[in-house]
């Protein structure tokens, strides 16, 4: 192991030695972090390169191109000699063809060659996975020094933050060639057609809700449309070049992890509260966490609105659901009203959002029995494709 790494575990080790004989943490706690150990020793096992030194020694005795190496023989008669003359003919351009080729593999020899020695150093690098294991012990450590030892709200918090933690690895290791303006732009509609979309959804429920908190805010087109009609609003959004876009035009916008910023908040201090299909990428934890935030952040009369995918229509599972590569899993209707309901808010209510086109739905035949049969697995099929939770506080 490298020095630093070394330092490091031993020095957590000595931590959870500690605490342990201060009888600071709870039982179980050490097997866990043990584990997290095995983990971190794991990635640091150097593998057997023998039969890699091997093929890459082959590679390197291979001869070099040239036009002498090209075959002239043929199975046809005066073939050889027609080849010959052909060869002379090509010579120059042969010769070039062949010394690209041989550039180039030299090039992926290099590589190769830097690679192996890489590999047989594991000490000069780290791998994404080691980071987020020690990020993960460290996180465990810090979260259980700021909460009383052992108390179910320390657990319930360790397990909350240990989640985000997750979260944000995983949105570290992807990393996509394209710009999230883009993927907006290409599957969901330019900035205009979004506000067109959510305009009525702004003006029946959340005038009048300032202050309101656009969590998860992208492009910022709910913060246009209640800046236009006069809410005061702001937002969070995960994902920096959108909330610097955001930001130039004039929207406050911040960056970060909206389940964070929302914590933060003094308890009824909202009027409003939004989210426009993100709760979907939450979660399990996620998706209990931020509606049993908005009920603390809420002031009473306060509006949660939450849209999202509607996992009763298979239609969106065929079109939109597994567009986005970030969705953890679909929120059915039922469930999300019922966490809305345990977490206090005393009038629930479900919109129907975004029906498919009439031509997409099967089309009555013209026979009752029939045509009933059409009309069940329509309203299965091609049910609306997302829905709006409205709660009030």
């Amino acid at each position: 192991m490298s020095e630093p790494l070394d330092q490091l575990i031993d020095q957590l080790r000595a931590t959870v030695e500690a605490r342990r004989a201060e009888g600071r943490y709870p039982p179980g706690l050490e097997d866990d972090l043990e584990a997290h150990f095995r983990r971190i020793v794991t990635h640091r096992v150097v593998q057997d390169l023998g039969e890699l030194d091997q093929r890459l020694q082959r590679l390197l005795d291979l001869p070099g191109l040239s036009p002498d190496r090209i075959p002239a023989g043929s199975g046809v008669p005066g073939g050889a000699a027609l080849h010959r003359a052909v060869g002379r003919v090509m010579a120059r351009q042969a010769q070039g063809i062949l010394e690209q080729v041989q550039e180039l593999s030299l090039a992926i020899q290099a590589v190769l060659e830097e690679l192996v020695r890489l590999l047989r150093m594991p000490n000069t690098h780290l791998h994404p996975d080691l980071l987020g294991q020690v990020d993960a012990v460290q996180e465990r450590l810090s979260a259980l020094e700021r909460q009383p030892s052992g108390s179910p709200a320390a657990m319930a918090e360790l397990g909350r933050r240990l989640e985000r933690l997750e979260r944000a690895e995983v949105a570290r290791r992807f990393r996509p060639s394209f710009s999230w303006a883009e993927f907006d732009e290409e599957f969901r509609g330019s900035r205009e057609e979004i506000k067109a979309r959510y305009r009525q959804l702004v003006s029946a429920h959340l005038i009048g809700a300032s202050p309101v908190l656009d969590f998860g805010s992208g492009r910022g087109e709910i913060l246009e449309l209640l800046r236009e009609a006069g809410v005061d609003a702001a937002g969070v959004e995960l994902d920096p070049s959108l909330a610097a876009d955001a930001s130039a035009r004039g929207l406050p916008v911040e960056v970060g992890d909206g389940l964070e910023v929302l914590g933060r908040l003094d308890d009824e201090s909202l009027g409003g509260l939004v989210l426009i299909q993100v709760i979907e990428h939450l979660g399990a934890q996620g998706v209990v966490d931020v509606v049993s935030l908005a009920a603390d952040k809420l002031r009473p009369g306060g509006k949660l609105v939450v849209e999202t995918v509607n996992p009763q229509s298979l239609y969106v599972f065929a079109r939109a659901f597994y567009v986005d590569p970030t969705h953890a899993s679909p929120i059915h209707p039922v469930y999300l009203r019922f966490l809305a309901r345990r977490a206090g808010f005393r009038e629930v209510a479900l919109e129907w959002r975004s029906p498919p086109a009439a031509d997409e739905a099967m089309q009555p035949v013209g026979d009752p029995v029939q045509d009933a049969n059409v009309e069940r697995l329509n309203a299965i099929l091609f049910a609306p494709q997302d829905y709006a939770l409205i709660a009030t506080r």
